[in-house]
């Protein structure tokens, strides 16, 4: 039986690889109520997708939710990205609250609001983020369409080997391709240079 949260989230990832998902999601259930919130976040997964469990997609909004919150304080209180893990685990928070928001999973549809969410992890140097904001700049979905910034975060996504078929506009010099632009993401020497972020709450 695991004695600490982060015991858990190893035995939830273990059984979800080898195929025991509702042993995995006990696991990811258990680290989150000792407040882990790579647990909460991997508890919100599994039951938003009913991995080994019923799906509930308004306790798996609310897992992701508390997740993003304690991965943002973990972050805030330190001067840099000192933790790899912690750093995953709020782009991987925030990125899933904006999928929640784009198809009303949990929460009530917001494109705004999930195009934010994007954002941050966009600029965090998520890549799934980095596609779906450019998607969004590409349509004028929940911001102002915008070809150059539509470009730029596909030209990011595609840095990280996430480059999609039809794209080869991105790289034109209208677009701010190569020659006038840099695909790569700056990291910031401060959360607090980034962050704030509001987490809405139901």
């Amino acid at each position: 039986m695991p004695e600490r949260a982060e015991d858990y989230v190893r035995q939830g990832i273990e059984s979800h690889e080898s195929g025991d998902l509702t042993k995995a999601t006990n696991c990811f259930r258990n680290a989150a109520e000792y407040g882990d919130p790579v647990g909460m976040l991997m508890y919100g997964l599994s039951v938003r997708h009913g991995w080994g469990c019923t799906p509930n997609k308004l306790l798996a909004f609310q897992y992701l939710q508390k997740s993003a919150e304690h991965a943002v304080g973990d972050l805030k209180s330190r001067d840099s990205f000192a933790s790899t893990a912690a750093k995953g685990e709020l782009i991987l928070a925030i990125y899933e609250l904006g999928v929640c928001f784009r198809h009303g999973w949990g929460v009530e549809k917001n494109k705004k609001t999930a195009a934010y969410y994007f954002e941050i992890a966009a600029n965090l140097g998520d890549p799934d983020a980095q596609n779906d904001l450019a998607w969004c700049y590409y349509h004028g979905v929940g911001v102002k369409k915008d070809m150059f910034k539509s470009a730029k975060y596909y030209r990011m996504a595609a840095a990280q080997g996430m480059e999609l078929m039809g794209n080869s506009w991105i790289w034109k010099d209208k677009y701010g391709g190569p020659s006038s632009a840099t695909t790569t993401p700056v990291e910031p020497k401060n959360v607090s240079q980034m962050i704030p972020i509001v987490l809405p709450h139901n």
